[in-house]
């Protein structure tokens, strides 16, 4: 893939790509310690703290009409996926250090999608049911394995989505938090075992951002960071719907 690393987030994806829209997606963010996720860094990778923490974000999205560029919407494919993740600066495979989001934890809620999201992005996609149900009231988030154990589980209230943060955010404002938490093109995956960073763009459309306030009834991965008695609520949600995204069919690897 040849591609600019310095790409903007809503810069056309050069070459062939992938194009999807994304209806609906939620970034559930919960401030951590930066101790947490300090293992889950590559060589010469640096968190990016805001308010003195880490941030730890339940990426939730469903996604319609994937499909290599050439082809039209009608022949894609619709799946969704939760990822966890945190802003850091990351090593390029120009010996630069850019901003970045580090995939901690990928899930996918289709087999056959997982094993091509591997192949091409070397992402390791976890396959698990995945579900962002709507009521008159609010929007239900969940993942669960295929045995039923419920990993995830969080509600975001309507009455609470619009244009303000909820009292008491680190955030003053919600362009701050969105540029913070969403305001970079690439994302990447250390892979210790192979001693290898797996690097991928993401550029879309401009959005609309709104925020809101969720309530976290279960987050199995944040429990295992910091315990179950000590895993913090969000302190906001960002919420995105209806916008284009591009992807490249293949990453690029940083080999240490």
């Amino acid at each position: 893939m040849r591609a600019s690393y310095d790409i903007a987030p809503t810069r056309p994806m050069p070459g062939p790509h992938l194009n999807g829209l994304v209806t609906r997606r939620f970034l559930v963010d919960y401030p951590v310690p930066p101790s947490v996720l300090q293992p889950f860094l590559p060589p010469g990778g640096e968190l990016a703290l805001w308010g003195g923490a880490a941030w730890l974000s339940a990426c939730i999205v469903n996604i319609r009409h994937m499909r290599p560029s050439p082809l039209p919407a009608f022949l894609g494919a619709e799946f969704n996926y939760l990822v966890h993740r945190t802003r850091a600066r990351l090593p390029f495979p120009d010996g630069r250090k850019r901003d970045a989001v580090l995939i901690i934890e990928a899930n996918l809620d289709n087999s056959l999608f997982s094993v091509i999201g591997r192949l091409t992005s070397k992402i390791r996609f976890n396959t698990r049911q995945i579900a962002l149900r709507e009521t008159a009231d609010s929007w239900r988030l969940m993942m669960r394995e295929k045995s039923g154990e419920a990993l995830y589980d969080a509600s975001v209230p309507k009455s609470s989505v619009g244009g303000e943060l909820p009292p008491g955010s680190l955030f003053s404002s919600t362009g701050q938090a969105d540029r913070f938490i969403a305001g970079v093109s690439y994302g990447g995956q250390w892979h210790p075992d192979d001693g290898r960073l797996r690097l991928i763009p993401e550029t879309h459309s401009p959005w609309k951002v709104l925020v809101g306030s969720s309530l976290t009834r279960r987050n199995a991965f944040l429990e295992q960071l910091c315990g179950r008695d000590r895993a913090p609520q969000a302190d906001h949600a960002i919420l995105i719907t209806a916008v284009p995204h591009h992807f490249p069919i293949f990453g690029v690897a940083v080999r240490f």
